[in-house]
């Protein structure tokens, strides 16, 4: 017979539970600059001795967390194949419901993990050591995929599961900080409804805070530029260390002025940080549009899309991937922010209005609706997995034959990619 675990043993696990729930729930508020000792103490319910007790720092809190996380939503996908192997699993009919299922979970009941999730494997791509957590993880889960993709279809291939992988991830991350219904999330991804569905009229914009106003002069010119300049600062603050990092003393470092010069501009860091945000949005999503209308639509074929959407997953990657982790963070904020919602509404409107636009041009009849959001989540998807374990050939090698798969699925009897 089996001792009973000792007191200590028990008491220590339960313990270190709770510091990882606790940590759970504060990256999904505050993301990972949030993440102190009393922070996950206090959302944990255990002491701040317990806490440093456990984990020395910052980083070892974090380590842990990353790692049990991930490997919980990996043990979660082997149950789940256990049962599709055995028969017992009922819904699943292809990939495509897989998908679906998993983007349902991440918005609704596993919410607060799934926003975890995001911070964690965003900010591990801005390091070696969560670079190579996050490789093997998508390893991993690409084979799970694929085992149950194929008894689902015997033809399934390695490629298509990790597509799919990405899809979910993707479709995860531009659905979080549009706070959907259950229902409206299965319209969307269905094609029964798209993204311009459920924006306001005369959504751009609004939440961005105002400009100065007309005035002109030299004393006007260097406002602008200095101001300017502190916003710029900020963004390079949030990309490399997230929206907590953001405080006067770290932009006025990074700006060159002394402490208290943001503060002239900016009369809260609530407002600078708000200011940073939408300049971030605004700068990604002009980047990303001016890539895909920098051909004329006349022009292209299935085969100019996929090179062009290739092109565009190439530079986003290899010359702006600490932005796009900057960006993918904003997703996740503005699931708990509600004033980053309409101008990342509006930039993922205009996105999709752009995919949809080529996608018209290049299908026979006219694409599916679902067409263009899939395809954006895709990119964003693939774009995640890329930053997160950095862009290797093998990753970067098959992306276009990928993009070519997914255009050449987005016609109007094509439900999915």
């Amino acid at each position: 017979m089996n001792p009973r675990p000792r007191p200590v043993q028990d008491r220590t696990t339960k313990t270190r539970q709770k510091i990882f729930e606790g940590a759970i729930e504060v990256l999904a508020r505050g993301g990972v600059a949030g993440v102190t000792h009393r922070a996950v103490a206090d959302t944990g319910g255990v002491s701040l001795a317990a806490t440093t007790y456990h984990f020395d720092s910052k980083s070892e809190i974090l380590t842990h967390v990353s790692r049990t996380l991930l490997s919980g939503y990996l043990e979660t996908f082997r149950h789940l194949q256990a049962r599709v192997v055995a028969g017992t699993e009922t819904g699943l009919g292809a990939l495509d419901d897989l998908v679906l299922r998993v983007v349902l979970n991440a918005i609704g009941r596993e919410r607060t993990r799934s926003l975890a999730w995001c911070e964690l494997i965003l900010h591990g791509g801005r390091e070696a050591e969560g670079r190579i957590l996050a490789q093997d993880w998508y390893a991993e889960l690409d084979k799970i995929w694929l085992s149950i993709g194929r008894h689902l279809d015997p033809s399934a291939t390695q490629r298509e599961a990790s597509a799919a992988v990405d899809l979910s991830i993707g479709l995860t991350l531009l659905f979080h900080p549009l706070d959907l219904g259950r229902e409206t999330a299965v319209q969307l991804f269905r094609g029964a409804l798209v993204p311009e569905d459920l924006a306001v009229p005369g959504l751009a914009g609004e939440g961005a805070p105002a400009a100065s106003g007309s005035a002109s002069g030299p004393a006007v010119a260097r406002y602008r530029e200095a101001r300017a300049r502190i916003v710029a600062a900020a963004i390079d603050v949030l990309v490399e260390r997230g929206r907590m990092a953001v405080s006067y003393r770290s932009v006025a470092e990074r700006a060159g002025l002394v402490r208290s010069g943001p503060a002239y501009y900016f009369p809260s860091i609530g407002t600078l940080l708000e200011v940073a945000q939408h300049a971030l949005l605004a700068r990604t999503t002009g980047r990303y549009l001016a890539t895909l209308e920098s051909l004329p639509p006349e022009s292209l074929d299935e085969a100019g899309l996929a090179d062009l959407s290739t092109t565009l997953y190439f530079r986003e990657i290899l010359e702006h991937g600490q932005e796009n982790i900057g960006f993918y963070a904003i997703c996740a904020t503005a699931a708990q922010t509600p004033a980053l919602r309409p101008a990342l509404m509006a930039a993922l409107v205009d996105q999709h209005r752009a995919w949809s636009r080529l996608l018209a041009v290049v299908g026979q009849g006219g694409p599916h609706r679902a067409a263009a959001l899939r395809l954006q989540a895709l990119l964003a998807g693939k774009t995640i997995r890329a930053v997160a374990t950095g862009a290797d050939t093998a990753l970067l090698a098959r992306a276009r034959d990928d993009f070519a798969i997914a255009i050449r699925g987005a016609g109007p009897g094509r439900a999915g990619i």
